[in-house]
């Protein structure tokens, strides 16, 4: 979430590729709307591009500040018609949510979530067909969830409907198997079946990253750095440490300054 891992092998089974292919076209069906509309979308796809890469950016190298002002930059795009737009400002909230969650900033957090939300909340009822802002969704109202109280159960209802309409859309989609795989992780700590689960998925989710070799313009593709983090995580845990290092160096493949990576491999090499 620079990004995101570029493709080089193939997905594995039949339902995979027809899965990614309906999820690409999806995207570019959205696009073609909102041109026929004729929307005033003033980001070409290489500026959506453009805005995904600043803020996976100031996501890996953990500069709030970068985010902070990049979100002032689009902020027109949260009121926009254009889903690709309200995509890319709640993208850069989501990433915003991380690092204030990360920075112990729980008023931010919230904030960043919320604003996640309701620039996807824009998208109405067409939200309900789209894998991609679903996940994207599901893995806001995961965080906004965690902070607990009453109004956060709302957020674990919204985490849960949405992880699930995602994966009947696209099983196959790698963020949605990425967003999946995250929450199941955090969700189970101390169940050896759900983290089992959690990192079955993680796994899948790395190889159809790998596996993608197109997206349709403006779409997006982040996740690959984090599902090979997590994937390190994982093989951590089981004292695998040679697997867990080519894990995170896989990941810094994606994300060259990927700081949580760093820190990984470097505690790493001091266990030796």
């Amino acid at each position: 979430m620079t990004i995101f891992a570029s493709s080089r092998g193939r997905a594995r089974t039949r339902t995979g590729r027809r899965g990614f292919r309906l999820c690409a076209a999806a995207w570019l069906a959205l696009a073609a709307l909102a041109t026929a509309a004729g929307s005033a979308r003033a980001s070409s796809p290489d500026q959506l591009e453009d805005t995904e890469a600043k803020s996976e950016y100031a996501y890996f190298t953990e500069d709030r500040h970068a985010l902070d002002h990049l979100v002032g930059d689009i902020k027109s795009f949260a009121e926009s018609a254009d889903p690709l737009e309200l995509y890319a400002f709640a993208h850069a909230e989501f990433r915003r949510l991380q690092l204030a969650a990360s920075a112990h900033a729980p008023r931010d957090a919230e904030n960043a979530g919320n604003a996640c939300l309701a620039a996807l909340d824009r998208r109405g009822a067409a939200l309900v067909h789209d894998p991609e802002a679903l996940a994207l969704a599901a893995a806001c109202a995961g965080y906004l969830a965690e902070f607990g109280g009453l109004k956060h159960l709302t957020a674990g209802h919204r985490r849960d409907a949405s992880l699930e309409a995602a994966r009947g859309l696209a099983p196959a989609n790698p963020r949605v198997l990425l967003v999946g795989g995250i929450l199941g992780w955090f969700a189970a700590p101390g169940s050896p079946a759900g983290r089992a689960q959690a990192r079955a998925a993680l796994a899948r989710a790395t190889g159809f990253f790998d596996a993608v070799t197109a997206t349709a313009p403006g779409a997006p593709t982040w996740g690959g750095a984090e599902a090979w983090l997590f994937v390190g995580r994982g093989l951590e845990e089981d004292g695998n440490l040679v697997g867990a290092r080519n894990a995170y160096e896989r990941s810094l493949l994606v994300a060259p300054d990927f700081a949580a990576a760093k820190r990984r491999l470097a505690r790493l090499a001091a266990r030796r």
